[in-house]
């Protein structure tokens, strides 16, 4: 016969299987006992025991965690399921699998299956090749769900002002026509889609984001992005934007839709040659000169006609960038003669000079004889570019000081970053896909993955983690936290000094412990 006993060992409750026999020699019943474990009073059962031998599996847990607490920040796993319905869960694990292991999507079931993020996010999709495509697809015809999840982003801030930046992203598809040579097709020598981008200015994080077919440039995109956003409920908004969107209708249409603007005025249109050639003995005197963040700028102010519109106009000299620009401009022009310059012989000469020159061939008069390259520097154009090195000029509808218009232009430098992020830290470059629908669910799956990058580095560089440590640094560090899978349970592995400090100075709870879904935690501190 066999039965379960229970004893209580130093106020604890033990549960032993029991089983009777007979015993031949002695002559008598006796019994074996067999441990099987803790007994739970409340379940009325045995908790399995534990050991080294019942390790099911370990996965990365650290990550995970923090991207889960970044995400609160703006609610986003609410949003996308609020958005997007049973796919938001999908959405956000593939974001999150972009920012932990910056690769391209196929290989996303190798970061599953090393980390929780199906655990955290609540995703149980099997995303294989075949699948993962079905799942971009429907993410790219739900433009209901983008929409809606575009105004969950905006926040009664973002009025104060916005960021607008076009970047282009190459691809080695055929198959998509919205892959086109535009005008960057040179530097990426790939047919190409352009991806715009609205940037909160106070908060530093992406808000909007739109694809264009590579050769829709900057300026048509401009008109379409003001009716965008006011469909986001921004009804009046400041926007800092690049000189690629100067032209007189952008300015009218701002103009018209109560729409502030802080943009360069490019040199090559005409009141900006014009603006540069008035100024350029006078801006360099002493009565010019001023102090920004302890670089010694000349500034001058006035007013520009632009169209049918009279705007403010701010025009910056900076000696130590003009000293940084020459230096730059003659190295370059040298490096190119010396490439071409005489004694080399080259087939189809003339067509080598202009792919080693690039856009510097305006500064050369160039002479071929017998395959061999002469150059000639033209003074006039050499001339005529030194005398704009080191100036911007500021156009703007704001009645601001020019270091207050400075400083806001000077926050492009985010979204640059966010940028520089996109191609390289989240791998997107070169897009490879086959359907327009799969490109446009990958675009806003790296959106996603640009927003939590976007907090995460807000959240460091208001830290003095900041000087030691980069966005990598923290991914590589949390990598190491590990959640074990021990019978029916999962527990953390031992968290380094290095990992509290990192938690405690995002202000992230330290995590204690893994019970499947539920996270066990501690307040920052202890």
């Amino acid at each position: 016969m066999t039965y379960i006993v229970k004893q209580k060992i130093h106020g604890k409750l033990y549960a032993y299987e029991v089983k009777g026999y007979w015993d031949s020699e002695k002559k008598q019943a006796r019994q074996k006992r067999r441990y099987l474990g803790v007994w739970d009073e409340k379940t009325g059962s045995v908790k399995q025991k534990e050991s080294q031998r019942d390790v099911r599996t370990t996965k990365s847990y650290g990550l995970v965690y923090l991207l889960d607490k970044v995400c609160s920040e703006l609610q986003l796993k609410q949003q996308l399921a609020a958005s997007f319905g049973e796919d938001g869960a999908s959405i956000l694990a593939l974001a999150m699998s972009k920012v932990i292991h910056p690769s391209a999507l196929k290989h996303i079931s190798h970061t599953m299956d090393d980390t929780m993020i199906g655990e955290v996010c609540g995703s149980t999709d099997e995303l294989s090749s075949p699948r993962l495509s079905e799942l971009l697809e429907r993410i790219a015809l739900n433009e209901k769900g983008m929409d809606s999840f575009h105004r969950t982003l905006v926040s009664p801030e973002d009025t104060k002002a916005m960021i607008y930046d076009i970047t282009s992203l190459g691809s080695y598809s055929e198959n998509i026509s919205w892959f086109e040579y535009g005008d960057d097709y040179r530097k990426l020598d790939l047919a190409q889609v352009n991806l715009g981008v609205v940037m909160s200015v106070e908060r530093k994080i992406p808000i909007y984001h739109k694809l264009f077919p590579g050769s829709v440039n900057d300026v048509v995109t401009l008109k379409n992005l003001i009716t965008e956003v006011k469909q986001l409920g921004i009804q009046r908004g400041l926007f800092i934007l690049d000189r690629g969107f100067y032209s007189e209708s952008n300015v009218e249409e701002m103009c018209k839709e109560e729409i502030e603007f802080v943009m360069p005025l490019p040199f090559s249109v005409k009141i900006g040659k014009e603006s540069i050639s008035e100024t350029n003995i006078d801006i360099e005197d002493a009565r010019y000169a001023r102090r920004y963040d302890k670089e010694i700028l000349h500034v001058i102010q006035k007013d520009l006609a632009v169209g049918k519109q009279t705007l403010r106009a701010f025009i910056f000299f900076s000696p130590k960038r003009k000293a940084d620009e020459i230096s730059s401009f003659y190295n370059r022009l040298m490096d190119i003669e010396a490439k071409l310059e005489g004694h080399r012989t080259f087939e189809n000469a003339y067509d080598h000079f202009k792919r080693v020159a690039g856009d510097f061939q305006r500064f050369f008069e160039v002479k071929i004889d017998n395959r061999t390259i002469h150059l000639k520097r033209k003074s006039k154009a050499i001339a005529q570019a030194s005398n704009r090195m080191g100036k911007m000029i500021l156009l703007t509808t704001l009645q601001m000081t020019w270091n207050e218009t400075l400083a806001l232009y000077r926050e492009r430098d985010s979204i640059e970053k966010v940028y520089d992020d996109l191609k390289n830290d989240l791998d997107v470059m070169p897009l490879r896909v086959r359907k327009v629908e799969t490109l446009k669910g990958l675009i806003f799956i790296s959106f996603i993955a640009m927003i939590l990058r976007s907090i995460l580095l807000q959240r460091l560089l208001k830290t003095t983690l900041a000087d030691k440590f980069s966005i990598e640094d923290i991914l590589l560090d949390l990598s190491k936290l590990r959640a074990i899978h021990i019978g029916n349970s999962w527990k953390l592995t031992e968290i380094t000094k290095r990992q509290r400090i990192i938690f405690e100075k995002l202000l992230i709870p330290v995590p204690i412990d893994v019970t499947c879904m539920n996270l066990v935690i501690k307040n920052s501190g202890v």
